[in-house]
């Protein structure tokens, strides 16, 4: 095991690939598993669904109530998810989940329970969080075309208001 960890060098140290504050994977790890979740579903024919979720007007927050909120944040969708669910940190207040096996409906019911879950948490007072959901392969056939899809139906959200959550429609504009 330890020739195998000199060979891999620093740069691909676990601290590489997760978030400092959340601990989660990063955007990088979203993409590559995102292209193999979808390549499978693409043979098995099940559904594949993306909930992306962004706190609201997180830039506005102090660094220490931005960390805050990630944390507590990145702690509530973990332990809402399943175990098999890839959570992942993609910056600037955005999580997103990959939900195998998940149709559209099973996605907003789960970024429902991840909602009431988040009312009870410690910054529920100080921070909202909005959803956007997108499923393969209703929404679209490619990873990016997807997470673009889960990300434009979260904007919708924000601008509806904070906290809500809004699912991608067909006629979205990439």
């Amino acid at each position: 095991m330890r020739d195998l960890d000199l060979m891999r060098g620093p740069e691909a140290s676990v601290d590489s690939i997760t978030d400092s504050v959340t601990g989660l994977p990063d955007g990088r790890v979203f993409s590559v598993v995102l292209d193999r979740k979808i390549a499978l579903a693409r043979r098995t024919l099940k559904p594949v669904s993306i909930i992306y979720f962004e706190l609201d007007e997180f830039e506005s927050f102090a660094p220490y109530v931005r960390e805050h909120a990630m944390r507590s944040t990145s702690r509530v969708i973990t332990n809402t998810v399943r175990e098999s669910d890839t959570i992942c940190d993609l910056g600037s207040g955005v999580l997103a989940a990959l939900l195998d096996d998940t149709s559209e409906a099973g996605a907003v019911w789960a970024a429902d329970r991840v909602r009431n879950a988040y009312t009870d948490s410690p910054s529920r007072d100080i921070v909202t969080l909005s959803a956007g959901v997108a499923c393969y392969p209703s929404h679209a056939m490619d990873p990016q075309d997807l997470l673009d899809a889960a990300q434009l139906a979260c904007h919708r959200a924000r601008i509806h208001g904070p906290g809500r959550i809004e699912v991608a429609t067909e006629g979205d504009d990439f």
